[in-house]
């Protein structure tokens, strides 16, 4: 089982992609940890960029989480990685990191242009790593423009949920679209979303949890009892 089951009521109100200043983020563990004390984000999950040549000591990010975990007793810390997907499916990162931490997601960022390409990559990460979810899930078609075909993820879905692998809906690149919403949505399985704010600083964790307690109240307002949240939160990236 994926073990963010056991946090299945922090799906949306936690927050489940924080990058810190040990890479591109800006503040560190107990700076994050201390603002989601004070606002009442109930999770945090430390999704930091890894790759297989790191510029920083792994274990080092993982004691402050271990240290944060003793301070901060009543919120949910989980320890993580981002790991980007190489030409051909490999993950970016050494497996002996992805076992290390509670929650490993996984990413496209820079990869070529080519089509049959991706979808074998992606194949190959759903069957190959212990992942728990897939992060920004379509930014490759919104970087380059490319136009989604659902179908073509008719069989990696399939095998996203035999695998039990979340979906993130990502705030940051207002991501998944809505074609690609419903074809995971179509096909036969549980469907697990995962909210991730893809933080930087604390400015963007208090923008983002202030944006999700807002659009909770307005999902609540408008009461379609066939809409369920990822659907409103989706359609309201598209202003649908």
């Amino acid at each position: 089982m994926n073990l963010t089951h056991q946090f299945q009521k922090y799906y949306f109100q936690g927050e489940w992609h924080i990058h810190t200043n040990y890479t591109d983020g800006e503040n560190s563990v107990d700076e994050y940890c201390w603002e989601a004390e004070r606002t009442g984000i109930p999770l945090l999950a430390f999704t930091e960029h890894v790759r297989n040549d790191l510029s920083y000591k792994f274990d080092e990010l993982l004691n402050d989480i271990s240290k944060a975990k003793e301070k901060y007793k009543q919120l949910v810390i989980l320890s993580g990685c981002e790991a980007k997907v190489l030409p051909g499916g490999k993950l970016d990162c050494e497996e002996e990191i992805i076992k290390k931490c509670d929650y490993a997601i996984f990413a496209f960022h820079s990869f070529p242009a080519d089509l049959k390409l991706y979808f074998e990559s992606l194949n190959f990460v759903i069957n190959n790593y212990q992942v728990h979810t897939w992060a920004h899930p379509g930014l490759f078609f919104k970087r380059l423009s490319i136009p989604i075909s659902p179908d073509n993820f008719l069989e990696i879905f399939k095998a996203i949920k035999e695998k039990d692998i979340n979906i993130e809906i990502n705030f940051k690149y207002k991501l998944p679209s809505l074609k690609l919403l419903d074809q995971y949505k179509k096909t036969e399985g549980n469907n697990n979303f995962i909210f991730g704010g893809d933080i930087h600083n604390i400015k963007q964790l208090k923008e983002i949890n202030n944006l999700k307690l807002h659009q909770k109240i307005n999902y609540q307002e408008t009461n379609i009892e066939t809409q369920d949240i990822s659907d409103f939160i989706v359609r309201s990236f598209n202003n649908v």
